[in-house]
């Protein structure tokens, strides 16, 4: 029988005791809905069984947290990991622990579970994280108890997330792109993610709909993409949900999963093999159009070829 909404599977994530569901809601999208169906849909979240949140300095030009904050009230904050995105450009140590501190105030809470610093696609990413200081931001962030778990996390290819875990740092979390289509294009899945369970981290799964791509081409349904990625060894997937609609079917496909075995999911990859060898339908990885306006400016790029950075 399928498990009740109000419990999903749980698993580790980071190093110590931290569990979380393995649907997670991603708050990007939530920016444009307006404050009072964000809230709506964050505390509808939680009380189906969502226990991780993602959401960053930049999401709305900072409003997101706001409404965040708001939802977060009457003992909610306590039944959720908060996962944060660190959204400084430039990797510097002032800038990190200023959009820290800010995301703090206007979350209305004294610390979050993990500090993530996002979009890490640029290959100079990994020299700056530790050279300009952000790393040093973090670090300090989680000795004064405001911040559990240090992740990264980026969706632009997997030699960039390489290369950063080569620096020998013990990340807490990595996060990536994990879904049907990656496994056959510069795949996080087959090249990132044994190497971060290789080093004692927990792996966060973004696009499981591979940026909306795979319901768009027809090539298979959300719930099967979803429960492949629920199969795969993520701690969480974390996945826009902008309505209540697409919030209660998620929840759904969440409550009543069951792991593929591997037949099964080598038969999922064989599915969208044709449409997946060339990186046509994962845009994120091959165009600017995902990835965020600051990011793209403090690396010399036109901002009218760039996006959101948060689809």
């Amino acid at each position: 029988m399928p498990k009740p909404p109000s419990t999903l599977e749980q698993r580790p994530l980071g190093r110590g005791a931290l569990r979380t569901s393995i649907l997670a809601l991603g708050t990007g999208r939530l920016a444009q809905a307006g404050q009072r169906t964000a809230i709506n849909i964050v505390r509808e979240a939680i009380d189906r069984g969502i226990t991780a949140i993602d959401v960053g300095h930049d999401y709305g030009g900072g409003r997101m947290e706001r409404w965040l904050g708001l939802a977060l009230r009457d003992g909610y904050r306590e039944r959720v990991t908060l996962i944060w995105q660190c959204c400084a450009p430039m990797r510097d140590y002032k800038t990190s622990m200023n959009q820290f501190d800010e995301s703090l105030r206007r979350i209305g809470t004294p610390a979050v579970d993990v500090w993530c610093f996002s979009d890490v696609i640029y290959d100079n990413d990994p020299e700056w994280i530790y050279d300009h200081g952000g790393l040093d931001a973090a670090e300090e962030a989680r000795e004064q108890g405001r911040a559990r778990l240090i992740a990264f996390g980026g969706h632009k290819s997997p030699h960039i997330h390489l290369k950063l875990l080569a620096r020998g740092f013990a990340w807490d979390a990595v996060a990536m792109p994990l879904n049907p289509l990656d496994a056959s294009f510069r795949s996080f899945e087959r090249q990132v993610l044994p190497e971060v369970i290789r080093r004692g981290a927990t792996v966060i799964g973004r696009k499981p709909l591979a940026g909306g791509a795979l319901p768009r081409v027809r090539a298979m349904r959300a719930e099967e993409a979803l429960r492949y990625s629920f199969s795969l060894p993520a701690s969480t997937v974390v996945c826009g949900m902008e309505s209540h609609a697409v919030l209660r079917k998620n929840v759904r496909a969440a409550a009543a999963f069951e792991p593929f075995h591997a037949g099964e999911m080598d038969a999922v990859r064989q599915k969208v093999r044709k449409v997946a060898g060339d990186g046509r339908h994962e845009r994120y990885k091959t165009t600017l159009e995902y990835d965020g306006a600051n990011g793209l400016a403090a690396h010399g790029y036109d901002l009218e070829q760039g996006g959101s950075g948060w689809r």
